[in-house]
């Protein structure tokens, strides 16, 4: 699957330019008309169609299986210039199904979230080659009303006359009667967005399972999934095409420095896997391998303390890499003695600039860093959300000029206000969105583009130093990993056990916090150990259902 969930919902509305018989031709690939405008959307040179398909509850009438006789009913029942059409949804689907299975997937869930409360569902699946998507993914658009055996549309609302306490109607001032709008069916419920697409991650988990797949998917933002990576941002049809053609936009620069921290967390956290793995390695079978040690070299180690100093693990690795260098050529030991050399200086200067003495203190350093890494990634995503924001605020600026001399006119009627605002609902409505919007975002309803495009600048400044910032820490993580290495390197040769470390910490009254670390680590030991028997169970259950399948 894309490594992101994708389950975009959107309204198809008059009121946004749309046109339910124009998104029916497109994701179809099909020459539609549209009898409410006499416009013909021909859509039939677009490739990418895999499969179109019209799903009608029981009781419907079939010829609404005729996508042009669907969409042109909806079309002319609604008088409105602002009428809500159909709403519309664009799912990612798992590359890691086949194509027959994705099919029975998306089937499944349209059955049970749409069809089976009443709405018609038209589904065209892609293939994505001729989108900014390029994964298999399916556009589905439903109906809004209830439609009766006999095909006719339904009322999506009521009103009723709200009660005063004894049962009466409340009068108004302008003498009509107090009601409220009473909605007929749960379909816009402000709740069904998060049912949706918990109900498809549910499925698709589940056909992801039934084949045999690890990926699994979440519907819940990263945010919610406490996951420190950055959800590119959307780049539209005009971006994309820029995008195609090899010119740089400001999403597209955006959605780069996304990428790269992302690629950079995604490092960052496999190297803290794998070093709390090496730690935890160290703490493997620590009482065996601690009786074994106490009969016959207990006194000898006890008095050698500097085996658990990490310079002279440095330095003890360095004389065992020396030793292997009289094998090589005369050029062979030139060159990897000088290699062995800078990362020996490279090694000593990092203990010495941090203050690392101990394994322990190198688990402290490891956790420092990771919460160094979590801060930026903190800062990263503040900043990102920072600049949508400004670029949403840009965004609305065109609204406003086109529709500031019609607001003007409106605000300045004395008579035939109402009348005036129902003749040019739209560029008002669509004015006063523009300027909460800008308000909404920066305190204030001004237009402040040079300050908005300084201060964007300045965030993306910002975001590329801190993905400097990153990169260190990286940096940081990959020296963490040659002390590591160092650590076991000698540890093998001498036949070492961290367990001596903590017997002797207890023995020399070491500070609490470096016994709890030492002990936690033992505590990390069994956890791991609990998830590798659990690991090591499911794949010995995969294998036999491999087998009995064959």
């Amino acid at each position: 699957m894309a490594e992101t969930f994708h389950f975009s919902i959107s309204m198809i509305s008059r009121g946004k330019s749309k046109s339910a018989v124009a998104s029916a031709a497109y994701i179809s690939c099909e020459k539609i008309t549209n009898e409410w405008d006499g416009v013909t959307h021909d859509y039939h040179n677009k490739k990418g169609l895999l499969h179109s398909e019209i799903f009608l509850p029981e009781h419907v009438p079939k010829e609404f299986q005729d996508r042009s006789y669907l969409w042109n009913s909806v079309e002319l029942n609604e008088k409105a210039s602002n009428a809500q059409l159909a709403r519309n949804f664009i799912i990612a689907l798992p590359k890691e199904l086949s194509f027959e299975e994705n099919k029975k997937l998306i089937t499944d869930f349209i059955g049970e979230n749409f069809v089976s409360k009443g709405m018609i569902a038209d589904l065209a699946i892609h293939d994505g080659n001729d989108e900014e998507n390029n994964n298999i993914h399916a556009h589905i658009m439903t109906t809004l009303r209830p439609i009766n055996e006999k095909g006719k549309w339904q009322a999506k609302s009521k009103k009723e006359y709200v009660l005063g306490e004894k049962g009466e109607k409340i009068k108004l001032k302008s003498g009509n009667y107090k009601t409220r709008k009473v909605e007929l069916t749960d379909w816009n419920d402000k709740g069904n967005a998060e049912k949706w697409r918990e109900n498809f991650a549910s499925l698709c988990n589940q056909y992801l399972e039934k084949n045999h797949q690890e990926k699994r998917v979440d519907h819940r933002s990263y945010k919610r999934q406490g996951i420190e990576e950055i959800p590119t941002i959307h780049l539209g049809a005009s971006a994309s095409a820029l995008e195609k053609k090899g010119i740089e936009t400001d999403k597209g620069n955006i959605n780069r420095e996304i990428k790269k921290h992302n690629s950079l967390v995604k490092a960052i956290k496999n190297k803290i896997k794998e070093i709390t793995y090496w730690i935890d390695s160290l703490l493997g079978n620590l009482q065996a391998k601690y009786d074994e040690y106490k009969q016959t070299k207990k006194d000898e180690l006890e008095n050698k303390a500097e085996l658990f100093n990490l310079y002279e693990y440095i330095s003890i690795y360095n004389e065992i890499q020396g030793e292997k260098t009289k094998n090589l050529s005369y050029y062979g030991q030139i060159k990897k003695g000088n290699a062995d050399l800078k990362r020996f200086v490279k090694a000593i200067y990092y203990l010495k600039d941090n203050h690392l003495q101990t394994i322990a203190d190198l688990q402290g350093k490891v956790l420092e860093l990771a919460k160094q890494s979590k801060k930026i990634s903190g800062d990263i995503q503040s900043k990102t959300q920072r600049i949508k924001d400004l670029n949403q605020c840009v965004s609305c600026i065109d609204a406003i000029k086109e529709n500031k001399e019609v607001y003007q006119e409106y605000k300045s009627k004395t008579i035939f206000k109402d009348s005036f605002y129902n003749s040019h609902k739209k560029e008002i409505d669509r004015y006063l969105r523009a300027r909460k919007t800008i308000e909404k975002f920066t305190g204030t309803s001004a237009i402040k583009l040079n300050d908005w495009q300084k201060e964007i600048s300045s965030l993306e400044k910002e975001i590329q130093d801190l993905t400097k910032d990153k990169a260190k820490v990286q940096d940081e993580f990959k020296q963490i990993d040659h002390i590591k290495y160092a650590v076991k390197i000698v540890n093998d040769e001498y036949g070492i056990d961290l367990s001596i470390e903590i017997d002797k910490a207890i023995k020399r009254g070491d500070k609490p916090s470096v016994i709890a670390q030492l002990k936690k680590f033992q505590e990390q030991e069994e956890r791991k150990e609990q998830y590798k028997q659990k690991a090591k169970e499911k794949a010995k259950e995969n294998y036999k259902n491999k087998g009995e399948e064959r």
